[in-house]
């Protein structure tokens, strides 16, 4: 069955807390230590998911922060999506929070858990996360859960660790991962463009990620790197691509939604461009009427090489870099590095 994007959402992110113990040199929610009075209560949970149930279609359900496991009724908020038959999967930090006794709680709950691996020892990760010992209770709860539950490897991936990537690759293998994210860096939050990889390393990175596709031990996707979907489609040569193509692709505000931690409701967490706020907006019409989902639903709104180019409905440059760099959400990805 395909799905209708423009209708629905095939994944809404709900950002139960923005509060977390690390300082990640990477955090697009610019985190902080203390949780923030304004978090959306479990009644305005109930709400939310009572909302995302009038989709055409269940969406996945994705609880991210912060770290969740900040919020004491983590497993409350848990359950109310759980017991609304919603898919549901969560992405926590390595921190001393994730004991092995709430893990394992958890995972006999969701469908799925994400935990952040960002280099294939200590010192990269750590160095990273600005937080030493977290590879190592990442580490732990990798094998706490990966015989228990679905696991997705989550990497961010810069200039920090580009050149690790075999390296992680052989240690999600040898862990026994079947599931591995990685997410192109978008210079918001705390993330600077100088973390950022240049032209050679983006083409580098792809043709890592289509051969490790294409090898089929682990099922890798991409986040923020839209482009990919054409390195993907030449290299299974699913050609020719048309520029009246409707066949389209997931991207932000486009199949994604995400909601923040007091309810503002943004096309993803990249891109802090409000569509309105739960609290007084009813969900549904803003992913389907709001001005910023409308445009970001429209390929012919692009400019830049995305307007020109043929691969536009299927992949159309990640706005929020384009937003990030240039304060224009519909210009070009300056992280593309294809020639049209």
């Amino acid at each position: 069955m395909t799905m209708d994007f423009i209708r629905n959402p095939l994944v809404v992110f709900v950002e139960v807390t923005r509060a977390c113990l690390l300082s990640c040199r990477h955090c697009r929610a610019n985190a902080i230590p203390k949780r923030d009075p304004r978090e959306l209560k479990l009644n305005e949970m109930e709400s939310l998911a009572d909302d995302l149930l009038g989709f055409d279609t269940k969406p996945l359900i994705i609880i991210t922060g912060g770290d969740p496991l900040m919020r004491n009724d983590i497993l409350d908020i848990i359950d109310i999506f759980k017991d609304r038959d919603l898919r549901l999967a969560i992405s926590f930090s390595g921190t001393a929070l994730a004991t092995e006794e709430k893990i394992l709680e958890i995972s006999k709950r969701v469908d799925s858990i994400a935990i952040s691996i960002d280099g294939s020892n200590s010192e990269i990760h750590d160095n990273f996360r600005n937080v030493n010992g977290t590879f190592d209770t990442s580490m732990k709860i990798i094998n706490y859960v990966k015989n228990k539950t679905n696991l997705q490897i989550n990497t961010t991936l810069s200039k920090h660790n580009i050149n690790d990537l075999e390296n992680m690759y052989y240690l999600l293998k040898e862990n026994g991962i079947r599931s591995w994210d990685i997410f192109f860096l978008v210079p918001t939050g705390r993330a600077t463009d100088a973390l950022s990889l240049d032209k050679d390393e983006i083409i580098y990175a792809l043709n890592f990620i289509y051969d490790v596709h294409s090898r089929g031990d682990i099922r890798i996707k991409t986040t923020e790197a839209p482009f990919y979907n054409r390195k993907k489609l030449e290299g299974e040569k699913k050609l020719p691509v048309t520029r009246d193509s409707n066949g389209l692709g997931v991207t932000d505000g486009r199949g994604t939604l995400f909601i923040s931690h007091i309810g503002d409701i943004y096309p993803t967490g990249f891109l802090p461009l409000k569509g309105g706020n739960v609290r007084d907006a009813n969900v549904i019409d803003v992913y389907r009427n709001s001005e910023i989902f409308r445009k970001l639903k429209d390929p012919s709104l692009l400019k830049g090489k995305c307007g020109r180019c043929p691969y536009k409905s299927i992949c159309g440059g990640s706005r929020s870099r384009a937003y990030a760099l240039s304060g224009d959400y519909l210009d070009e990805d300056p992280a593309c590095p294809y020639e049209v």
